[in-house]
């Protein structure tokens, strides 16, 4: 108790010390205010024997030195001339200086009221004699009470040592003996019981705190709580993982300091001022970036008593880009779904407008309606594989294949459109087993997207060829081409869906903007991965990686 006081004393003093001085300064300034203008008034009558007076009458009133100077800095009354010098006032001083203006707002003087800062030491002296007063009364008060407490808790203890003494004597019969032994030993028991429930006391509120991190270390929101201080109290990992800290650092710190974001500080602090929940969604940009939704709730007792406020911070970036993806699909597919059917209202429109009478003419706008129907057909149809690779529904259960003989069917498939392009395929695999866990449909159309792109990009005349090779635990499929090729700008985003590096000579082609797009989603599903190096008007290589059967 002694140690404490004097720890308590030592840090108390400075501030003591210095707070006294602010009151010393603040109580000078308001008599400087208050007598400025009585010393205006003497100023400009320029009686310097009256100005002396009342420096001196100041001097008495507010127990300082009071002196007053002229607009450049010349002493014209100091009441230390009339009074014998104070000791006190020849050490440090607290000064305030009051500047004496006219009625025209002119400057003509100031005024300086001074006083020494051993004012502070007396308030101290004054603290400490309290202090010790205080230590004193203490440690009698604790004496009486530890007298008291030994008196009621030492005559059980008296009785039964008195009772084993007259025993051993043999002054008492053996029930009493027997009764006292009855009583050590409920005591005993009593003792054990309730060191036995403040065991099990303990133990229940660490495991419930083990409960309460494990939930919290698990939950992918983040938590954060403040205390009606607006204190932090608690942050799980989601919040230290969101804004790069830890929580140790900012325990007992306000949510402004702590975290450094203001929108979540004024959330906070609106559901503490209101006492209703709140909720707010917020975009960051450091430590990380994101949108979230905040949401704010207070905490309060039965009677409606304030303990503080829980933020909950849900991340939804990636429900918001998966928004804007849908948004820009549904666009996407408007926008495709409507060229195709502008066209064949167009020519449909024209016969009916008369040409369907002309045989030449209207061969060619029919012709114009099946191609662009075919087109509609295939768009649709890539969509809905697109949505069902997507959704992972309906894709079939995985066996083991050989993807040569994927290759091969592939070929088949494309022989006849690369024949009329006059442009050679060769075939190079190497030999041995080349067996992969897939879905068979899958793999094949993503072979044949690769090849139609190669043709259909490709130059009368030209060539493709096909590598398949196995290496390790991987098989590597090359396609290429020496085609026109892709600029650099392109090759991050060929595999968005409807991005088209030509729209208009895509949509002539026959392409729907799909095909790289159900390639990348079929080597998803299947483990593998597809990348590509194009060189802008020499060519393109696509390279399928996927995972040997076992």
């Amino acid at each position: 108790m002694a140690l404490t006081l004097l720890v308590f004393g030592l840090l108390a003093a400075p501030r003591i010390k210095a707070s006294t001085s602010n009151l010393v300064s603040a109580e000078l300034y308001r008599q400087a205010a208050l007598s400025s203008g009585s010393f205006v008034s003497i100023l400009s009558g320029g009686d310097a024997l009256a100005l002396q007076k009342k420096a001196v009458a100041l001097s008495k009133i507010s127990d300082s030195r009071i002196t007053v100077l002229d607009a450049r800095g010349k002493v014209l009354a100091d009441s230390l001339v009339m009074r014998r010098r104070s000791a006190s006032l020849d050490r440090a001083l607290v000064l305030v200086e009051v500047p004496l203006k006219n009625s025209a707002g002119k400057v003509v003087g100031c005024l300086r009221l001074a006083v020494a800062e051993d004012r502070a030491a007396s308030v101290i002296v004054k603290f400490y004699k309290s202090l010790l007063a205080a230590f004193v009364f203490a440690m009698i008060a604790v004496i009486i009470a530890s007298g008291v407490l030994a008196q009621i808790l030492g005559k059980p203890v008296t009785r039964l040592t008195g009772i084993a003494e007259k025993i051993a004597e043999g002054q008492f019969p053996q029930v009493i003996l027997h009764r006292s032994r009855f009583e050590v030993g409920r005591l005993e028991e009593a003792v054990e019981k309730m060191s036995q429930k403040l065991a099990d006391n303990f133990q229940k509120i660490n495991a419930q705190k083990g409960q309460m991190a494990a939930i919290l270390s698990g939950m992918a929101e983040g938590v954060l709580a403040v205390d009606q201080n607006g204190r932090i109290i608690l942050a799980n990992p989601a919040v230290e993982k969101t804004f790069g800290i830890l929580e140790l650092d900012i325990l007992g710190k306000t949510v402004r300091e702590g975290i450094r974001n203001n929108e979540i500080a004024d959330l906070v602090e609106e559901a503490q001022r209101a006492q209703h929940t709140v909720e707010k969604e917020i975009s960051m940009i450091m430590p990380i970036q994101g949108e979230f939704i905040a949401h704010a709730s207070p905490i309060q007792d039965r009677a409606g008593n304030l303990f503080g406020v829980v933020a909950v911070l849900y991340n939804v970036t990636e429900i918001r880009k998966l928004e804007r993806h849908r948004s820009e699909f549904v666009a996407n597919v408007s926008h495709e779904l409507k060229t195709p059917l502008t066209v064949i209202r167009s020519a449909v429109e024209t016969l009916q407008g008369g040409a369907v009478d002309d045989r030449a003419v209207n061969r060619n706008f029919l012709n114009k309606i099946q191609k662009h129907s075919d087109n509609l057909s295939a768009l649709i149809d890539d969509i809905l594989e697109i949505s069902r690779l997507e959704a992972k529904k309906e894709l079939g259960p995985f066996v083991r294949l050989d993807l040569e003989m994927l290759v091969n069917r592939a070929l088949d498939t494309v022989a006849e459109s690369a024949k009329q392009k006059n442009i050679i395929i060769e075939k190079h695999c190497d030999g041995g087993e080349k067996s992969i866990s897939g879905i068979e449909d899958h793999v094949y159309r993503a072979i044949v997207n690769l090849l139609n792109n190669a043709i259909n990009y490709n130059k009368a005349g030209g060539r493709v060829d096909i590598y398949c090779n196995k290496t390790d635990n991987k098989i590597v499929v090359k396609i290429i081409d020496k085609g026109i090729g892709i600029a650099e700008r392109h090759l991050s985003r060929i595999f968005e869906r409807f991005y088209r590096t030509d729209a208009a000579r895509s949509r002539e082609l026959g392409g729907t903007g799909l095909g790289l797009a159900i390639v990348k989603h079929v080597m998803n599903i299947h483990g593998g991965s597809v990348t590509v190096e194009s060189v802008e008007g020499e060519g393109s290589t696509f390279t399928l990686v996927f995972t040997a059967a076992g």
